[in-house]
């Protein structure tokens, strides 16, 4: 084996690369031949398996929310907050080759090419199957209890807000927990 070669298939690790770079830099900045060199491919190939930067992603996106294992039944409204607030533990990159879904949602949402992508999967994948299993009488309390949360891992990843960045994982879940519970209940 060579010296730094990667024995995962060449679209993971495309994959990979493609989420840790959207997670700490900007649409804009991001480019396929970076992505191609960090994974060890040709861009060629990556231009071959997503289309485009757009579609990479799309795809990029996709792999880091797992919307599916959070709605999965049996799971009742409470353990649809309780899985949303273990996100919270998962959302705290600790080193900078870490990332989580919600940095990506940060670093693009105010590029023109991603917006609309950003719009579609918060909304069809995630906002409507909230209100589905809440009730549409709730739709109001389910979007600001969401707004918490994105807005709490915003402050304590993004920010580094120290209040929120100290607080032990299971102390902040706790509470992001209950808050959300309160408005949507």
């Amino acid at each position: 084996m060579k010296p730094g070669h990667d024995e995962r298939p060449a679209r993971q690790r495309i994959l990979d690369v493609a989420i840790l770079r959207f997670s700490c830099q900007p649409f804009s900045e991001v480019s396929l031949r970076d992505i191609a060199g960090d994974a060890q491919v040709d861009v060629a190939y990556v231009h071959r398996t997503f289309g485009s930067k757009v579609g990479l992603f799309r795809q990029a996106l996709d792999a880091q929310f797992d919307f599916d294992a959070i709605f999965a039944e049996p799971v009742t409204r409470e353990g649809v907050i309780r899985r949303l607030c273990d996100q919270i533990t998962k959302e705290s990159p600790r080193t900078s080759d870490e990332a989580g879904p919600i940095d990506m949602i940060l670093r693009s949402c105010t590029s023109a090419e991603t917006r609309d992508i950003l719009r579609e999967v918060s909304t069809e994948r995630f906002l409507d199957r909230m209100i589905a299993k809440f009730g549409s009488e709730s739709a109001m309390p389910v979007m600001l209890a969401i707004s918490l949360l994105f807005g709490t891992v915003i402050q304590r990843n993004a920010l580094g807000i120290e209040r929120l960045a100290s607080t032990p994982d299971d102390e902040l879940r706790n509470a992001v927990h209950d808050a959300m519970m309160r408005l949507i209940a």
